[in-house]
């Protein structure tokens, strides 16, 4: 028998929307680590490093934030690898810590008992997480357009779509897809090329947040997902709403692949100044990274993935198909020298340093165990030390006893 031609269309759609759904599920059930032979290897606690270039304060605020996330959570189990970690396991050891750690006891002394160490490897250098760094900008703006700010900050569109796969079965991942309707089908958002063209076209169509004064302004509010906007009207924080789930790719290597900057030049104070210059050939190039991230207002700041304020070289985003939120991490690793020392770092300044991490946060571009991505601060010199910093650590997952 002959299908109809429109049935043929929509069975060819739903097919299309099956392999694009199966292809997101597999990657995320099996992520590149996973496949790399990635494994958890079990570290005697006197061989950790001792965390005391944090300020205790934070490290303290750090675990009543995971405490707050894992208590708004939807579910009772996570996975870890092969294991398996229960919301009240991990929520007894971190209301512990945070009772020692007020009791006076030092960092590493106060995860003994609670936690067991397991060092994320892969057997070479090269396989030890890298670890970048992201802040909360300071930028200037206005809430209506003139000659000097022309740059439209997005709030998210009413067309965009969500769809959790897990609302739909828990056994898949903690993942969306994010589209629009056309006639009877889900496809793929537009991209930042079309968006780009609609504001051209059909600004009135668009909501519209604020203005600022350059692409450049706009493009670190989305690297870094969240900022503090200065207009007549006073300062307000500024927040990731939702993007348009498109592929993410990197101006900065794109401008190492074309050879516009050296390896030792590529920061955002050098990418920015690049672009400042080249406003032609920045736009042109910007149009090959599709992902387009939507803002709203927020009365607090910055806000992470789960719903909560993050703290400043204590919160870090991770792959949240791989670690449960709220999970604490050992990391070591060189910390780049900066003009001025970071606050949050106890009056230390670069070099080796050893960080007590939560996993409060996720990034389009942290994919896989061995990613994570250090939240710096807001300002000037928090943004010096995470433009700087992509090394490698030695990085120790704490799993509650």
């Amino acid at each position: 028998m002959i299908l109809p031609y429109r049935k043929v269309v929509r069975v060819i759609g739903s097919l299309s929307l099956v392999i694009w759904l199966f292809a997101l599920v597999f990657f995320h059930f099996f992520p590149k680590g996973n496949r790399g032979g990635i494994c958890l290897k079990p570290v005697d606690f006197t061989r950790l490093p001792s965390a005391d270039c944090q300020g205790i304060g934070q490290i303290e605020k750090g675990i009543r934030t995971s405490i707050s996330i894992l208590e708004a959570g939807r579910w009772d189990t996570y996975r870890l690898f092969n294991r398996t970690i229960t919301k009240k396991r991990l929520l007894t050891a971190l209301q512990a810590l945070e009772k020692r750690l007020n009791g006076g006891m030092e960092v590493k002394e106060a995860l003994r008992g609670l936690f067991d160490p397991y060092e994320v490897v892969k057997g070479d250098i090269e396989g030890r997480p890298l670890v970048t760094g992201y802040y909360q900008p300071v930028l200037t703006g206005a809430l209506t357009r003139s000659s000097g700010f022309s740059v439209p900050v997005l709030a998210r569109p009413d067309d965009l779509i969500q769809i959790r796969l897990s609302d739909f079965n828990r056994r898949l991942p903690a993942s969306s897809l994010w589209g629009r309707i056309s006639g009877k089908r889900l496809v793929p958002y537009y991209s930042r090329k079309e968006i780009d063209e609609r504001l051209e076209n059909h600004l009135g169509s668009l909501p519209v947040l604020c203005w600022l004064k350059n692409p450049a302004d706009l493009l670190e509010l989305q690297i870094q997902g969240s900022g503090i906007i200065e207009t007549n009207k006073g300062k307000r924080f500024i927040h990731y709403a939702a993007s348009n789930g498109r592929p993410y790719t990197s101006l900065g290597r794109l401008l190492l692949k074309k050879k516009i900057l050296p390896l030792e030049r590529l920061d955002w104070s050098s990418i920015r100044a690049w672009a400042e210059k080249n406003p032609f050939l920045f736009n042109k190039l910007l149009a090959r990274n599709e992902r387009y991230v939507f803002f709203k207002w927020e009365t607090v700041g910055p806000v992470g993935c789960y719903g909560q304020v993050i703290v400043p070289m204590v919160s870090a985003a991770f792959d949240k198909s791989v670690y449960p939120p709220g999970l604490p991490f050992l990391i070591q690793l060189s910390l780049p020298p900066t003009s001025r020392t970071v606050p949050w770092l106890a009056g230390k300044q670069g070099g080796q340093q050893a960080l007590l991490l939560m996993n409060h946060d996720t990034g389009g571009a942290i994919r896989g165990p061995l990613r994570i991505d250090l939240y710096a601060g807001t300002g000037r010199f928090a943004g010096e030390l995470a433009g700087r910093l992509k090394n490698r650590a030695r990085m120790f997952v704490l799993v509650p006893r």
